[in-house]
């Protein structure tokens, strides 16, 4: 794992044709539409393959 782990997720918004992410420890980011969906689709992947590795609570 690289860096702090984060349980705050980060807010997005569109404003003049691209999209901002604000998320905690400072991150932001200005992106396109296109790489937007495509960083979210990415997001999705990944965050399902993390949640099915999580130790399981018997």
């Amino acid at each position: 794992m690289a860096g702090k782990l984060i349980h705050v997720p980060a807010r997005a918004e569109a404003a003049e044709g691209m999209v901002l992410v604000d998320g905690p420890e400072g991150v932001a980011l200005s992106l396109t539409p296109e790489a937007a969906r495509r960083s979210a689709r990415r997001l999705r992947t990944a965050a399902r393959a993390a949640r099915a590795s999580e130790p399981r609570a018997d």
